[in-house]
């Protein structure tokens, strides 16, 4: 059997991984212990609720409050918890913690699922992931549950607090409120801050963790003045790109928000200021990775769809519990246009020359991914022709970047269409290139062959 499995190349293994905990999942969440009273939901429910909790997604057919026993709502904390850093880093950790060897390419999955360049030293790696993870998630709960236990008691106040620092830490966008998700926490800044920093600091990568505490920790023992720009400058060219992207995206989505939602009734019309400027704050994070909300999107202007189509689309950054295309993956994109229309044969920034190989996987990947949307997108609109198209590419992005924020449109659904997002889910959090990799011939080689010269016209 070990030599059976031994045999599947790297992505297939991550793809038998998510699968299994997927099926695991499902059954797990359909037994009657899992149920809440009066719960009418089948099995296919729970397959739905359960791919969509591997997947960190965070769409839902019927809200997890009104489904689940406190039993089933542990059963989806561990899913997300799994999920997002996914079944084969877990397995690894275990593995390494006995002290047990891992074989070359069993470190290579675990390597291919968390996007790191190397399979070295993994022992401490992985420890140190997980106790970065459960740090954050602690102090997130920690800090919740002084909201929350005031509200709803000890047991159920703790249990809100570690679910929601769970769901918002691994952008999963799952809730024990209801219906509305924390809509009845808009004006709250504790709740909405706290998310955002966990949402944050999820999505932007494990990278940028471990090269920000390396720069800290150099920074702080450096004697003399200790200027934030040499901080800056000390950080990898990945964590400084990825960075920069996500603060131009968060400050950009704020604003446009503000501006465009700024006297709509219906959302954060009647607010005061202050109030507007934190609610889109917060739909900014949230809606580039995570899938909580605070206002209900059937109310929206459809420009603030149409950005937000945009935003999910990016996504998080490469190695995060987040979705999506990716920060850095969509700045090699723009970066390759802008040097072109500057007439630059090199992808150029910050005195460094990206590789051609680097700019190329990047264009692939963008477009996979952008295909896979536009497909999704396409069957969901020949399955449901009544829905506003808008609202039928919201879905669809929603679902293969893992964001799961839905224009109340998921639980109206039919049972094709939902299978249809189940698979958008899963090729979003796998990715697009690994589950079409993980589906060809282990035997396929890749040739450079050459021909002979050929003109086409373009443009």
């Amino acid at each position: 059997m070990r030599n059976w499995f031994s045999r599947w190349t790297i992505s297939q293994k991550i793809v038998a991984s998510f699968i299994l905990l997927i099926v695991i999942g499902s059954v797990l969440l359909w037994l009657p212990i899992s149920q809440a009273f009066g719960s009418q939901a089948t099995y296919f429910d729970h397959f739905f609720h359960s791919a969509s909790l591997v997947t960190v997604t965070g769409l839902v057919d019927t809200p997890i409050a009104q489904t689940y026993s406190f039993f089933g709502q542990i059963i989806c904390l561990i899913l997300m918890q799994i999920g997002g850093l996914g079944l084969m880093t877990i397995v690894a950790s275990i593995v390494t913690a006995f002290g047990k060897r891992m074989s070359l390419s069993e470190r290579l999955a675990v390597q291919e699922g968390l996007n790191r360049e190397d399979a070295t030293d993994f022992r401490s790696f992985l420890s140190t992931i997980l106790r970065y993870v459960f740090v954050i998630e602690g102090i997130g709960f920690f800090v919740l549950s002084f909201r929350f236990i005031p509200e709803f008691g000890w047991a159920k106040g703790l249990f809100t607090a570690l679910f929601l620092a769970i769901s918002g830490f691994t952008n999963a966008g799952f809730d024990t409120l209801g219906s509305n998700s924390l809509a009845a926490y808009v004006h709250d800044p504790l709740v909405n801050l706290v998310i955002s920093v966990l949402i944050i600091l999820g999505g932007i990568g494990f990278h940028v963790w471990f090269d920000f505490a390396s720069v800290s920790r150099n920074w702080i023992k450096r004697k003399g003045k200790k200027k934030l720009l040499y901080f800056y400058r000390s950080l990898s060219l990945h964590s400084r790109l990825a960075i920069v992207v996500s603060l131009i995206l968060t400050g950009l989505g704020t604003l446009l928000f503000l501006l465009v939602e700024y006297q709509n009734p219906e959302t954060i019309g009647d607010f005061s200021f202050g109030q507007k400027l934190l609610a889109s704050f917060f739909q900014t994070v949230t809606m580039r990775t995570a899938g909580l909300t605070t206002v209900d999107f059937t109310k929206v202007y459809p420009f603030t769809l149409f950005w937000f189509i945009i935003s999910m689309f990016i996504g998080g950054s490469p190695g995060s519990t987040a979705g999506g295309l990716k920060t850095t993956t969509f700045a090699m994109i723009v970066l390759l246009i802008y040097n072109v229309f500057r007439g630059q044969k090199n992808v150029n920034i910050w005195n460094h020359t990206i590789s051609e190989t680097l700019v190329r996987n990047a264009f692939v990947i963008f477009s996979v991914f952008f295909s896979a949307f536009l497909l999704g997108t396409g069957i969901l609109s020949l399955l449901n022709p009544d829905v506003e198209f808008i609202v039928l590419m919201f879905e669809s992005v929603s679902a293969i970047t893992t964001v799961g924020i839905s224009a109340h449109l998921t639980t109206s659904l039919g049972i094709m269409s939902k299978i249809t997002l189940m698979v958008l889910m899963f090729a979003g959090r796998i990715g697009p290139i690994t589950m079409a990799e993980s589906l060809a011939r282990k035997d396929k080689e890749t040739k450079n062959i050459t021909y002979a010269s050929g003109k086409i016209i373009i443009g």
